[in-house]
């Protein structure tokens, strides 16, 4: 997938994200997981998130690497955290969040 055809196709489409935190040491601190529908997509700043359920209203930007995404089989999908039901998303992702090494 490229940046233009990223931007012609993805506006519109619901997202599964799941976001992993990590401490220090590597060890996980805590995971997220939310959806929401795409409404900007650009190289520099990422792909812009709509939310829905119950963040809905609130976006989120994800980092700008079009490999991260991929599409999602069809099916219900149950958020762990708070029991949401997906149903049928467009593309799904996974990110690991590491805190900043110390200087």
């Amino acid at each position: 997938m490229d940046w233009e055809r990223a931007q012609q196709e993805w506006p519109g489409l619901v997202v599964l994200v799941g976001l992993t935190r990590l401490h220090k040491d590597g060890s996980v601190d805590c995971r997220e997981q939310f959806y929401g529908q795409i409404v900007a997509v650009d190289p520099v700043d990422g792909i812009e998130l709509d939310l829905s359920g119950q963040d809905a209203g609130a976006r989120y930007w994800l980092p700008p690497d079009l490999e991260a995404f991929e599409r999602a089989p069809p099916g219900d999908y149950t958020l762990a955290s708070s029991g949401q039901i997906v149903r049928d998303p467009d593309l799904v992702t996974q990110w690991t969040i590491q805190p900043p090494l110390d200087g």
